[in-house]
């Protein structure tokens, strides 16, 4: 782990910044929907579509959709279908080698036009287009399209509750280290330390707890009077699980030092059989983090609890 920033966060970077070369920014950024218009010669073709694994895409059509008939390979790319509405939401899972091309072929219900169009879709890491209005007759709009529009402006805040979650009221999340330097993260020679807890040694759990931490990483942002515990848990209960939460955290130390915690952040529940990542951050100074501490999350709607001792930081 570097003493500077850590390993994990490092590794992404330099593979961000050493992705092929990608269109200039401007051209991935597509605020509103396109609009497709298809006729019988253009349905032949693969038309591009650009995606992005931190952004969800939506292909919005004027006619319903086939029951299954939407094809994907969905080791790559998550969809989800409403074949009525003629919606299809596509968010990829990572960026695939170079050699593997990736497209999603749709088929549509009983009606006039073609029967069928392929994307290919360009995977970037960071930017991808949010919408695609795909019109089967140009200068028809069905009854359907409206509904779906509405479905589609859910989805679309939806997505925005769910982007703001993650970045917080501080805005888009830094993707480089010039954006963590402006953020006042690293600079001066200071930056993020982290450090690899290791089960028994660095942190313990009592026995027969149903949420179990798998693998643990402590972290420590110099110039910011910032820590953080970086959690990957599995659960063996039957039931899913989520923090509650900023007011259901606790970061103590055996000092009785309280941190103030100011994010409890959480991709998705965590479902038995699955193993997820949890990350809680808090306020210390260098001083204040010292020593051994006590991580304990409660759960939201419920009484379960996540509790992890002798967590140390950088």
């Amino acid at each position: 782990m570097s003493a500077q920033l850590a390993a994990p966060l490092l590794l992404a970077l330099l593979t961000a910044t050493s992705a092929p070369a990608w269109p200039a920014p401007e051209e991935w950024d597509t605020p509103g929907a396109r609009r497709l218009e298809l006729t019988a010669e253009s349905a032949r073709e693969q038309h591009p579509v650009r995606v992005s694994p931190r952004h969800s895409t939506h292909l919005v059509f004027d006619a319903p959709l086939r029951p299954g008939g939407v094809e994907v390979d969905e080791q790559w790319v998550k969809k989800a279908v409403n074949e009525a509405e003629g919606m299809v939401t596509l968010r990829p899972s990572g960026v695939p080698p170079p050699d593997r091309p990736l497209t999603v072929t749709v088929h549509f219900a009983e009606g006039q036009g073609p029967e069928r169009v392929t994307f290919r879709l360009l995977v970037h890491p960071t930017r991808g287009e949010h919408e695609v209005q795909v019109i089967r007759q140009p200068g028809v709009c069905s009854p359907l399209h409206q509904e779906a529009r509405q479905q589609r402006e859910r989805a679309e805040r939806c997505e925005a509750a769910r982007e703001q979650e993650r970045t917080g009221p501080e805005g888009r999340r830094p993707e480089g280290i010039t954006d963590l330097v402006e953020a006042g993260l690293v600079g001066g020679g200071e930056g993020i330390v982290g450090r690899k807890l290791l089960r028994g040694r660095d942190f313990t759990q009592s026995p027969g707890e149903t949420l179990m931490v798998k693998d643990a990483y402590s972290y420590r942002v110099e110039r910011q009077g910032l820590v953080a515990v970086e959690l990957y848990v599995e659960s063996t209960g039957t039931q899913p699980w989520t923090a509650r939460g900023v007011e259901g955290a606790e970061l103590v130390s055996t000092e009785g030092v309280r941190l103030r915690v100011v994010r409890v952040w959480q991709r998705k529940s965590l479902v038995p059989g699955a193993r997820h990542q949890l990350v809680v951050e808090a306020e210390a100074t260098v001083e204040q983090a010292r020593g051994t501490f006590l991580l304990k999350l409660g759960e939201a709607g419920g009484a379960r609890t996540l509790t992890v001792r002798d967590v140390t930081f950088p």
